[in-house]
């Protein structure tokens, strides 16, 4: 068995889930019907999100908030929901999004299963679960459905708009759908395209998870291949040298009984990890989200994008030509298998391209995808350097709110 002080070190987050409730979130309705960017359209649909911090006077000091693929709109804790979120750390006073100066907003994914319309609530056509018969989803929406968001809030002009992950390709989705409706971007282990390897992790995921769910298997079977799904996701997001650092060949039930003979720690902890997730998400919102993921890609947006090689170059510089920024911020971390930091440095590069002024920031972290759930010290200090320098815009959004037409060069 594994001694003491290693069990201690264990007791440090390596991955972090949606928490269970959102007593703080406001379901805003999104305008009826919402045409989705595959042809689809949802009735009656809202969007869940959650504040922080005071809006200033002019109505520019906004950040906007996207997710990654499981995370409710509940980011930091708050009064009216005192459990932590899953960025607890980064949000608050003085901390990477600063409450004392931002007002910030999370949205939780339309899709999803915190709040906004997702797989999981009725057609209002059926009175049934949508289930599989969601309608197609695309990250465009999720970046539509935030935007309608802040301008129910009265907001003309965001200071920034930040996500990690899959919220790191919602913040580009939104940046060309939306040219000069935010100041400042932030994309942290995002991408412009899913990679090969991204693809055939999320693909493997759906077809265990989707062939239970179109078999219409029992609820066990079901949360099942659930398990089996989360445990490969996981997998995808941690760096291996910290799983053999921390788990290792340890077995905490030696000769347990099993087939194998054997319990490894590693079995138990995606075992706990799996569990976990099963009991706070909704299997359909899991593949359409992950399916979402896949099948974004900035370069569709360019002007007569050809989609079989909308992911070339030109295609991508067409896209970013739409884009009306004053800055952005690119952070990707060396270990990220998922997201690698190469897909960041790309990021980075078209931007800058674009005549943006672009920081990349490039971090080591044996985290790996999820460094930016748990390595705070890390990812504050480029983070909030960054949103200062938006600061001096916030005392007017007007004077620097780009002009229709303007250049992209603001």
């Amino acid at each position: 068995m594994a001694g003491p002080q290693r069990a201690e070190r264990r007791l440090a987050p390596m991955s972090a889930y949606p928490p269970e409730t959102r007593a703080a979130a406001r379901r805003l309705p999104l305008p009826s019907p919402f045409p989705l960017h595959a042809g689809g359209r949802l009735v009656d649909a809202h969007v869940a999100i959650e504040t922080w911090g005071a809006l200033s006077p002019a109505r520019d000091n906004a950040i906007l908030l996207f997710t990654g693929l499981s995370a409710s709109a509940h980011a930091a804790a708050q009064p009216d929901d005192p459990a932590p979120g899953w960025w607890e750390k980064m949000i608050g006073p003085g901390r990477a999004l600063d409450t004392d100066r931002f007002h910030v907003i999370c949205v939780n994914s339309v899709g999803g299963c915190y709040g906004s319309t997702g797989p999981g609530d009725v057609d209002p056509a059926t009175g049934a679960p949508y289930d599989g018969r969601f309608p197609d989803l695309r990250v465009e929406d999720v970046a539509r459905a935030g935007q309608m968001a802040v301008e129910q809030l009265g907001i003309e002009t965001l200071a920034a708009v930040v996500g990690p992950s899959l919220g790191g390709m919602t913040a580009l989705a939104h940046a060309v759908l939306f040219p000069g409706k935010a100041r400042g971007l932030v994309s942290i282990s995002g991408a412009l395209g899913a990679s090969a390897y991204a693809i055939a992790m999320r693909a493997l995921q759906r077809e265990i998870l989707g062939t239970a769910l179109r078999e219409n298997a029992g609820p066990e079977r079901v949360a099942q291949a659930m398990k089996w799904a989360r445990k490969i996701g996981v997998l995808s997001y941690i760096g291996g040298d910290l799983l053999e650092s921390r788990f290792g060949r340890d077995q905490n039930e030696p000769f347990s009984g099993r087939a194998s003979g054997t319990d490894f720690e590693i079995e138990s902890w995606l075992e706990h990890q799996a569990n976990k997730f099963v009991r706070s998400f909704h299997p359909w919102s899991y593949w359409y989200l992950s399916r979402a993921m896949d099948l974004f890609e900035f370069g569709a947006h360019a002007p007569g994008a050809d989609a079989a090689v909308a992911h070339a170059v030109e295609h991508r510089a067409r896209a970013a030509a739409k884009l009306v920024l004053e800055r952005a911020l690119v952070i990707g971390v060396r270990e990220d298998l998922l997201f690698p930091v190469e897909q960041q440095r790309a990021v980075a590069t078209l931007l800058r391209d674009t005549g943006i002024d672009t920081t990349f920031v490039e971090l080591a972290s044996p985290y790996g995808h999820d460094a930016f759930l748990v390595e705070e010290k890390a990812f504050t200090p480029p983070l909030a350097g960054f949103l200062a320098r938006l600061l001096p815009a916030t005392t007017g959004a007007a004077a620097h709110a780009a002009p229709a037409g303007a250049s992209r060069r603001v």
